[in-house]
């Protein structure tokens, strides 16, 4: 296996990553940092930053729209097979409470869906169901049928190991909502970190 640079129409000086692409491989959306200077200030910030395979090259990325992206941190997408529905991670500022853009969560670090309609995108929302809590979730994946959702939870709280992530699951009930997230077993987890999960499109291989 050797790897090959995807090339500047999509990698540039800043860090780009967690990619995810659609089922027919032509829309591969990312994460990207930026860092900019308000004088002697330097500020980080995540943006998502999207691109197209055309005649087996891929096109100039361009940025999400402004009600996906914030001049706060979006990160870990996963775009559902069809590229119309995207899960993504939101996190506060240093207050802990304040997600920005009218967005409602419950502590730390959520996952919202925005999805596609037509040309637009619509206002991202706090996943519907069990899925979030007052701890950090982050890193989703979706499965191929969109029925089931892997992503990384790392407990928050003075009797916690904050370095402890562990890989989580959740199904999609008919109405939309998502259950209970329930951890993977130890077969699987372990005391130390588990982090990037994905989903294979076959399944049943993670």
């Amino acid at each position: 296996f050797e790897p090959k640079n995807i090339g500047p129409s999509v990698n540039t000086n800043f860090s780009e990553y967690y990619p995810t692409i659609t089922v027919d491989g032509n829309t591969l959306l990312f994460t990207r940092r930026l860092v900019e200077f308000q004088g002697e200030n330097k500020r980080e910030q995540e943006d998502f930053y999207v691109t197209h395979q055309i005649d087996k090259a891929w096109s100039r990325s361009y940025p999400m729209p402004k009600n996906v992206n914030t001049p706060y941190n979006e990160g870990a997408p996963s775009i559902s097979p069809d590229g119309k529905k995207l899960i993504f991670v939101a996190c506060t500022d240093e207050s802990g409470v304040d997600y920005g853009a009218n967005r409602q969560g419950k502590g730390s670090c959520d996952l919202f869906v925005t999805e596609q309609i037509g040309k637009l995108w619509s206002n991202p929302v706090n996943l519907p169901g069990k899925v979030n809590s007052t701890h950090w979730e982050t890193q989703p994946s979706l499965s191929a049928d969109g029925k089931t959702l892997y992503f990384i939870r790392g407990l928050r709280g003075k009797d916690y190991d904050t370095k402890n992530t562990d890989i989580y699951v959740s199904q999609r009930k008919p109405n939309g909502k998502w259950t209970v997230a329930k951890r993977l077993s130890d077969v699987v987890n372990t005391p130390k970190s588990e982090e990037s999960v994905h989903i294979h499109p076959d399944g049943r291989t993670l």
